[in-house]
């Protein structure tokens, strides 16, 4: 772990934040490592305002601000990235293969095999956008926030794209989706004898690849080859692009939150309603409420309806196959039938 930064040097993070909007940076190349180097500075002021927001020893004000901002920087700083790439592409596209190297997909024991997305392409609530996982610890780490942005630059290629340019992509994702596909696959090798469910990509951990629903539709479709349809696509979203996904290739699943009343009409029919239970407040319009945020506490559900087991209080192992549930991994009954609790 890094030392604790002083008052000072929180304050000094939090006035670069507020002041952050954004920059003009010319690639050398589109390594991965090129990227890295490029945006190092500002990544790493990032990743510290993310560590004050969710700070419990920094002052209250300060920790209050770093929230207020946070999403905002994170934003900037992945649309300066995706653009910068989009330059360098259009001067030598022939770099476009650098784009492929390390993992596209990736894996994590409590998410599983999934891919990330920039936040940029979200369309937050004001409870979501600063309470976001993706400010945790790893995800706001610098090589989180890359992959993110390269991954969210590579379905921009894809979606603006002509055929034989989607075909080149596709081409070059192809192993890494095989990869992705024998490790769904692989986890399942993991689970004890009396669990059995369905091997599954999360499509995002972080991010909306909703925000581009023909290249979500694409690497849907290579998955469902890849692995002769063994392994399911599932979509966490608050995306209004939702309704625009072929609901035959993925579990979707469409998260509300108490300042998000309005995106109602936003979900398809095909979908699962999910909330995110910010204070604790759940509701019983949502087939599975999450009491967990991730860094924030595990309040006591208020209110009626079905809690995700992982996300109790009490709940010791906060993985979904340690408390064997795959609810959000199967496809919802239509939402005019009755669904049960258990």
């Amino acid at each position: 772990m890094g030392r604790l930064h002083t008052v000072e040097e929180q304050r000094e993070t939090l006035v670069w934040g507020e002041g952050y909007r954004g920059e003009i940076v010319s690639l050398d190349s589109l390594a991965l490592s090129s990227i890295q180097q490029s945006y190092y500075l500002s990544l790493r002021r990032y990743f510290a305002l993310a560590c004050l927001s969710r700070s419990t020893t920094a002052p209250t004000e300060l920790v209050s601000r770093a929230k207020s901002v946070v999403f905002a920087v994170r934003v900037r700083i992945e649309r300066s990235i995706i653009n910068a790439i989009q330059a360098r592409l259009q001067a030598q596209p022939e770099e476009l293969s650098c784009l492929f190297t390390g993992s596209f997909f990736g894996s994590s024991k409590k998410q599983g095999t999934s891919v990330r997305f920039p936040l940029s392409t979200c369309h937050p609530t004001k409870l979501c956008g600063p309470g976001c996982y993706a400010h945790d610890v790893l995800d706001a780490a610098t090589g989180s926030v890359v992959r993110g942005a390269v991954n969210g630059a590579i379905a921009h290629q894809f979606e603006e794209g002509t055929e034989e340019a989607r075909a080149i992509i596709l081409a070059h994702l192809q192993a890494h989706t095989r990869r992705a596909v024998k490790s769904a696959l692989d986890e399942l090798k993991q689970l004890p004898p009396d669990w059995v469910r369905r091997a599954y990509i999360r499509f995002s951990h972080v991010g909306e690849i909703v925000a581009f629903p023909l290249f979500a539709q694409a690497l849907a479709r290579q998955v469902a080859l890849l692995s002769n349809d063994k392994v399911d696509c599932v979509v966490y979203t608050r995306h209004p692009k939702a309704r625009e996904l072929d609901p035959s290739l993925f579990v979707l699943n469409f998260t509300l939150d108490g300042a998000s009343a309005e995106r109602r009409d936003w979900i398809p029919e095909e979908a699962r309603i999910v909330y995110s239970a910010f204070g604790g407040e759940i509701s019983a319009e949502a087939d599975v409420n999450f009491l967990e945020h991730h860094r924030w506490r595990h309040l006591p559900p208020i209110g009626e309806g079905r809690v995700c087991p992982a996300t109790l209080p009490d709940t010791l192992e906060r993985t979904c196959d340690a408390v064997r549930c795959d609810r959000c991994f199967q496809r919802p009954h239509h939402r005019g039938q009755s669904l049960p609790l258990v």
